[in-house]
């Protein structure tokens, strides 16, 4: 206990000799900005700013100066003036120079007042800083390789020279078998690089050297780098970097298929597995899916099981046909192979081929305009054909009209070539002699390429409805005054028809009776 507590009080004196042993001349400086101040304008840098607020008042003084105020983080914390070429350092932190001055001469009898400037220089403590590099021989390393190599460049990238720099390594559990975990810089000076060879007059980066374990899958092992270091003032900072190193599992599984094939041809998959390890691998089971866009041209399984023996490789085939064309390639499915050893399941994924396929693809699509017309009405009908493959194709188009339907203007079929991208339309306009729901045939289109290969696409059904012409019936509309006058018109001329009906029988039975009396009259004579 008393040695680690001695050690913290020499650590803190260290750390105090480091702060307290440096004077002005050995600050450095990053790389600053500069700007022309007129009268109060500012030039800002990191948390610092600068304001121009005094010049001289005469151009009789032959003294240049600039007064200026500092602000950290928006408080003022200097008062100053400058001179040509004089700077100014607050707190070790920050240094202003006055780089340049223009205060020209006044005539205030004839000339306005011409604006005086002051060029200012704002240049922060420089500070170091580290940038790591890593380098291996290889991408991977095989579970049977006999070492694995990393290459370590550590520099100094910052504005200032690195204090009491300590470098740790971090192996990830690998095993180191050559090189060193822990190395101890005094300083490392702005643009200095770590050599791993202090005893060759050329620059050695770091070399470490790693036993390659056994692993049983692919596994990353992330070699870091953790760098600590003082600043000139004392103060202590960190900084990390890590790469990550590849070790193959003792077993691999690889799948492969065609890299591009005709639409019209048949591509074959191989799934191949190797026993890299030195003892082994029994009861694996590898199951693998179809897919998309393609169809088993065989009976195969996609499911197998088997034993490895050490060394041993073994390989699985089956066959595809794609049923799609895709000239950005697919992405063919990983198989997944598992297995159990000391009870522990393990698992692992093959890679994912990509393949591409080449062919025509036509689309085909039929619509009709209006769909509910009159027995006299026309529908018109529209068909479009589209080559969404990536090989032109040959088009015959046919469309037929239902029954009882006569065509009016345009054409029911046509033939043109399609090239990859293109789509064309054409219609016609036919007459309905029938009514009710009416169902359209689908339009059909046959096609070939260059290669031989070819197919029919067949549109989408449309259906109408036509409805019967209307015969429109007699209406009579009659305004209540119209039809008052109607009305009272109608009483009169039946009180008339009425009237002159009395009279004429009035005069019918005057009639009847004199005749009467005349007979009766004769008779008596």
């Amino acid at each position: 206990m008393s040695m680690k507590i001695l050690l913290f009080f020499l650590l803190i004196i260290l750390c105090i000799n480091i702060a307290c042993a440096y004077s002005e001349d050995d600050l450095e400086w990053a790389c600053g900005n500069s700007k022309e101040l007129h009268l109060g304008e500012t030039i800002s840098n990191g948390n610092y700013t600068v304001e121009a607020y005094n010049f001289p008042k005469s151009n009789q003084n032959e003294i240049r100066f600039v007064g200026i105020k500092l602000y950290e983080n928006g408080i003022l914390v200097a008062d100053q003036i400058l001179v040509e070429d004089d700077n100014y350092i607050y707190d070790d932190e920050i240094r202003m120079t006055a780089l340049e001055f223009s205060i020209p001469v006044q005539d205030w009898t004839t000339d306005l007042p011409k604006e005086q400037w002051a060029k200012i220089k704002m240049e922060q403590r420089g500070m170091p800083r580290f940038d790591v590099q890593f380098e291996t021989d290889k991408d991977d390393y095989p579970a049977y390789s006999s070492y694995i190599e990393v290459y370590l460049t550590i520099q100094n990238t910052g504005d200032a020279k690195a204090h009491n720099m300590d470098i740790y390594v971090d192996t990830d559990g690998l095993e180191m078998i050559s090189g060193k975990a822990y190395y101890h810089y005094n300083e490392l000076e702005k643009g200095e690089l770590v050599d791993g060879k202090k005893d060759t007059t050329m620059f050695d980066p770091i070399t470490l050297q790693f036993s390659a374990p056994s692993v049983v899958a692919d596994t990353a092992f992330n070699i870091a780098v953790n760098i600590e270091y003082y600043d000139l003032k004392g103060m202590k900072y960190s900084y990390s970097e890590s790469y990550p190193v590849k070790v193959l599992g003792m077993f691999r599984i690889t799948k492969s298929i065609n890299d591009n094939i005709y639409i019209n041809e048949i591509a074959t998959v191989t799934i191949s597995l190797r026993n890299n390890g030195a003892y082994p691998i029994n009861t694996i089971k590898i199951s693998d899916t179809l897919p998309p866009d393609f169809e088993l041209n065989n009976d195969s399984p996609l499911e197998w099981e088997l034993n490895l023996k050490p060394g041993e490789c073994r390989s699985f085939t089956y066959l595809l046909k794609p049923l799609q064309p895709n000239e950005e390639g697919y992405v063919i499915p990983a198989a997944i192979v598992q297995w159990t050893e000391d009870g522990k399941i393990s698992s692992a994924r093959s890679n994912s081929p990509r393949i591409t396929v080449y062919g025509p693809k036509i689309e085909l699509s039929k619509t009709v305009n209006p769909d509910i017309i009159n027995v006299d009405g026309i529908v018109t009908v529209t068909i479009e054909v589209k080559n969404t493959g990536n090989v032109l194709a040959s088009i015959d188009v046919t469309d037929y009209l239902p029954e009882n339907a006569v065509l009016t203007d345009g054409v029911s079929g046509t033939e043109m070539v399609l090239r990859r991208g293109e789509s064309q339309t054409f219609g016609y306009s036919m007459k309905m002699n029938t009514t009710g729901y009416v169902e359209l045939p689908p339009a059909v289109v046959h096609f070939a390429d260059t290669q031989g290969y070819d197919g029919t696409v067949v549109s989408e059904k449309r259906s109408i409805k036509v409805n019967p012409v209307v015969t429109p019936h007699a209406t009579q509309t009659i305004d209540t005054l119209d039809q008052a006058t109607t009305t009272a018109a109608a009483t009169n001329s039946a009180a008339k028809t009425n009237e002159k009906a009395g009279a004429g029988l009035v005069c019918m039975l005057v009639g009847f009776f004199a005749a009467v009396f005349v007979i009766m009259r004769d008779r008596r004579t």
